[in-house]
């Protein structure tokens, strides 16, 4: 029988209390631990350039090159995608009246869609799409605004990442501390040879990315496909994802060229199924050999837990945890690890299991 009395009914609002608490303090302090977690991703990444440039120039100046650099690339490829937006955006507001007005003469849905009045709300929502995308709308302040809150945010992470530069290596030397003696080498030893198979797979990864994005927009501007750049950039993003990516990437263009009829549906199918087998025969298995092996279950749960936690951005921060998880999976299990540890020679690949000897797919 449940017997009630004034200190249990204090104490249970009380745990109520601290847990709502807790609960609020953790959904405010998600945004600052995903910028924290976000410059320390950036500094990881950058820490390998910094040092090697840091033996010819002063490292503050390599961190401004890398910075300038990473801003020239970003500002390049922002300002490519929204011209191409904007393009598709004033044709949009052209084309699709019409074929709106071409809906609501058809049977039977064409009374339909007159009565819910479809071509005029078209028309209103391409026209301003395109009033915005144009820099010259009412919707201008909004932007100017929207894009300030970004520049601010990405201002603070870059000083998190540049303090983590420096300041990185003491506090994992100083997390290292931590472990007990007789395993504090071997720790040390794994976490090194991690992190540089990290680097190692991301950095061929990207290249491949960009590799993908390049061929993807030349194919779609020889065909005359609509939004080239749109299409490149989900080719490149999608094949992070080993053995699938690359044709899953390029699928939107195979409809956009379905669309359009033709040859340009061959010249689209080949292109997509000739990457992937290059990739799946040459590349994938050199990105392997020279890094880490991982899996498309681990790539696909870590780009879907990053992006539901902190969208575009979170993608990133997923993938580089994730490949950093298995490498230090993968090391930790490399019974074969020298003294001098695997920094003296290529990174070995050894299944995330634990066991030496080649790896499964």
């Amino acid at each position: 029988m449940l017997r009630l009395s004034v200190g249990s009914i204090v104490r249970a609002v009380a745990v109520v209390a601290v847990a709502v608490a807790l609960g609020a303090v953790a959904l405010r302090a998600v945004h600052p631990l995903v910028s924290f977690l976000e410059a320390a991703v950036i500094a990881a990444l950058a820490r390998p350039a910094v040092v090697r440039l840091g033996r010819r120039i002063p490292e503050w100046l390599a961190v401004l090159g890398l910075t300038g650099a990473a801003v020239v690339v970003i500002g390049g490829l922002g300002a490519v995608g929204f011209n191409e937006l904007r393009a598709e955006s004033a044709r949009l507001a052209e084309r699709a009246p019409a074929a709106a007005a071409d809906l609501e003469a058809t049977e039977p849905l064409g009374p339909i869609l007159a009565d819910l009045r479809f071509s005029e709300q078209v028309r209103d929502l391409s026209g301003r799409i395109a009033r915005t995308l144009d820099l010259g709308g009412q919707d201008l302040p909004g932007i100017a605004s929207a894009v300030g809150g970004r520049l601010s945010s990405a201002f603070i992470v870059w000083v998190l990442a540049v303090m983590l530069v420096f300041a990185g290596p003491a506090m994992v030397t100083g997390a290292v501390g931590l472990v007990p003696p007789d395993n504090r080498t071997r720790a040390e030893r794994v976490l090194r040879a991690a992190h540089r198979s990290t680097l190692v797979y991301l950095g061929l990864t990207t290249l491949r990315a960009i590799a993908v994005g390049a061929v993807a927009f030349v194919a779609a501007e020889l065909l005359q496909l609509d939004l080239a750049a749109v299409l490149a950039v989900v080719a490149a993003l999608a094949s992070f994802v080993p053995r699938v990516g690359i044709l899953l990437g390029l699928a939107p263009m195979v409809v956009v060229a379905t669309l359009e009829g033709g040859a340009a549906v061959a010249v689209a199918v080949v292109v997509a199924v000739g990457l992937q087998v290059l990739d799946a025969a040459v590349v994938q298995p050199r990105i392997n050999e020279r890094s880490v092996r991982i899996g498309i279950f681990v790539t696909v749960v870590s780009i879907a837990l990053g992006a539901s936690l902190y969208g575009v951005v979170g993608v990133f921060i997923g993938l580089f945890v994730g490949c950093l998880l298995v490498a230090v999976l993968t090391h930790a299990g490399d019974e074969d690890s020298g003294p001098d540890g695997p920094d003296d020679g290529p990174v070995r690949e050894v299944s995330p299991a634990g066991a030496s000897g080649p790896n499964r797919a």
